[in-house]
């Protein structure tokens, strides 16, 4: 990711910080705006990070020894929220500058920044009609190893968009150069007018992308319409085998299913898709 696109998606937090009007840990502008944060410190530095790390010790209410029925702790609370919301809100800052510097360096030093040359996330394109088919690819992705925060897909709570986000902002956001695209090629999809405009500024933005084709459509049927892009069929067994290897490869999974496992898991979400296209 282009470090000004780090900068871009950071600055974004500090905007939605003004949206938290109350200053309680369940409220839910709160609430959001912190998944919003985790998501995005995850996307930007990794799970594995210190800047990730200083996020989780963040409680942002008071955590007393003792409870009684009389106890009353609201104080407590709030300047509790108040000390780390300003904690955060300050580091998220420092990142931006400490970005800024770097980025500035780069200029100085004559250096072109480049595109990563990782792939980091899948996002999912798909029409919400075809929710029941995205759920069982999610679950050959999990399969083969792909994290859960590594997939993003609009249909499905946890891998998409938060409650109160926008939309398209949000879309906008995900597709980057460090992205692979599925695109879940259906009747459905190619009738909706978001879906058309996800598969433009996809093949624009994003580094590579497959196509999936839902029957009763066929490779024909897709024919010219994302060219050089080699696409598979649903339904296609050792396609998915193909599917596995190119994924193992690109998010280096360390510890692959072994073959006999990993057969047994594909056929048997290979029925279900089955049985979801004759409903």
């Amino acid at each position: 990711m282009k470090t000004k696109e780090k900068i871009r998606i950071l600055e974004k937090l500090i905007e939605r910080s003004n949206t938290v009007k109350i200053e309680k840990s369940d409220d839910p502008d709160f609430k959001n705006w912190k998944n919003l944060v985790e998501r995005t410190l995850i996307k930007v530095y990794g799970k594995d990070s210190v800047e990730f790390e200083h996020f989780t010790k963040l409680r942002f209410f008071y955590r007393a020894m003792i409870y009684t029925s009389n106890s009353d702790y609201t104080s407590d609370h709030l300047q509790c929220f108040r000390r780390d919301f300003k904690l955060l809100i300050d580091s998220i800052n420092t990142y931006i500058e400490e970005l800024k510097e770097e980025d500035i360096e780069k200029v100085d030093d004559g250096a072109n920044e480049s595109l990563s040359n990782e792939i980091s996330k899948i996002f999912i394109s798909h029409s919400s009609k075809d929710s029941e088919v995205v759920e069982e690819i999610i679950e050959i992705l999990e399969t083969i190893g792909v994290e859960s925060n590594q997939i993003f897909c609009t249909s499905f709570e946890g891998y998409g968009i938060g409650l109160g986000e926008d939309f398209l902002n949000a879309i906008k956001t995900e597709l980057s150069s460090d992205v692979l695209v599925l695109f879940v090629l259906s009747n459905n999809f190619y009738e909706s007018p978001v879906c058309m405009c996800e598969m433009g500024a996809s093949w624009v933005l994003s580094k590579e992308h497959i196509p999936i084709i839902v029957p009763p459509l066929s490779y024909e049927n897709i024919k010219g319409v994302i060219p050089l892009t080699q696409g598979m069929l649903l339904l296609d067994s050792l396609k998915w085998n193909s599917f596995k290897e190119r994924i193992e490869e690109i998010f280096n999974i360390r510890n692959p299913l072994s073959f006999s496992t990993w057969e047994r898991k594909r056929d048997r979400i290979c029925n279900r898709l089955e049985n979801v296209l004759k409903d």
